[in-house]
């Protein structure tokens, strides 16, 4: 792991692309943001997209970057080597105790923002926190790019 500190608010670390290395951003991740009330949530947020990146991008590494805006929002984004795919909200899995299909759900339900941006060298997928309690409303629509050499999407919630 490689640690990069650009000042109080911004860090960011590269960890081998391996699940071993989930936990080892999540307590990365724990440390940076200390006592921040939104900690629990964004370490949840960025397992989800750490496993993702492993499962799916096969990269070597992983970036995690971690940004404390003035107002308390928490962004956090996850950067690996990028695979054909792009990330998608999943249908529901039709059996309770499935282990997959629900890790963009999460981030979509948890964040005020989301998205992605791919480009031929990789994909970061990224959230950003309000400081306050994560949003109730209902979930919304969406269906993602494919097929282009780079795609951008952002979901944003009104508030």
């Amino acid at each position: 792991m490689r640690i990069y500190s650009y000042d109080g608010r911004q860090e960011s670390a590269v960890f081998p692309g391996t699940e071993a290395s989930v936990g080892e951003a999540r307590r990365w991740l724990r440390k940076v943001l200390a006592d921040h009330a939104r900690r629990d949530d964004a370490t949840l947020l960025l397992s989800e997209l750490f496993a993702n990146a492993v499962t799916h991008a096969a990269s070597p590494e992983i970036a995690v970057g971690v940004l404390v805006e003035w107002d308390g929002t928490v962004q956090v984004k996850v950067t690996d080597q990028g695979t054909t795919t792009v990330p998608c909200v999943c249908r529901v899995p039709a059996d309770d105790l499935a282990e997959r299909g629900r890790g963009i759900r999460l981030v979509r339900s948890l964040s005020r923002r989301w998205g992605f941006i791919k480009e031929a060298a990789g994909c970061t997928v990224w959230f950003a926190l309000d400081p306050r309690e994560p949003p109730q409303d209902d979930e919304p629509p969406g269906s993602l790019l494919a097929g282009s050499s780079r795609a951008t999407y952002q979901e944003a919630r009104d508030g």
